[in-house]
């Protein structure tokens, strides 16, 4: 059986201005990847995409509104209330306790170069955050993880004040390696 999550974080380290993953798992792994602000915002576009996708897969609402008949905007602010109705502030109370025995990706972590970003039938996520070596992360979300974890990075991105004011969309911007 494969190790089970345990313990998610993401922290921003302003000395590299970039965040900071660190994944336990049940067998005391430490998962440690660095996230620039060009693959955090890739990544929380995808998670926007994938809470959007989700309002229009379950074949209640699927029948009563096509997507295409609703604004994206509003497709947006509908899928962030989903969002917050999905966190449980709870869950973001306990402090990061993992004492790690192995680092398969190495103490200083790995810096993120590929995302790999899956919305699977079962309604989860199987997303890999990796470097150019074949090296990485890769974790398969289910619905309350996915939202945790957009609600991490969105965080961490708020203190970093990443994503706020004029310098965002420049920052953003560029090609990006996306599978």
């Amino acid at each position: 059986m494969p190790p089970q999550l345990r313990q998610l974080n993401v922290s921003y380290v302003d000395v590299q201005d970039r965040l900071f993953l660190k994944v336990s798992t049940s067998e005391d792994q430490e998962y440690r990847v660095w996230c620039t602000r060009r693959f955090t915002r890739l990544l929380l576009d995808r998670m926007e995409e994938s809470f959007e996708k989700e309002m229009f897969d379950k074949p209640q609402q699927a029948q009563a509104v096509k997507p295409a008949a609703v604004p994206e905007q509003a497709r947006r602010e509908v899928a962030q209330m989903q969002h917050k109705q999905a966190v449980k502030e709870e869950s973001f109370q306990q402090d990061y306790d993992a004492e790690p025995v192995e680092y398969p990706l190495g103490e200083e972590g790995l810096l993120v170069t590929t995302l790999k970003f899956k919305n699977l039938d079962d309604g989860s996520v199987a997303l890999h955050l990796g470097d150019n070596k074949g090296k990485g992360l890769s974790l398969n979300l289910n619905d309350e993880l996915k939202h945790q974890l957009y609600e991490l990075f969105s965080r961490a991105s708020e203190r970093a004040d990443w994503f706020s004011g004029p310098a965002a969309a420049a920052a953003t911007a560029g090609a990006a390696v996306v599978h």
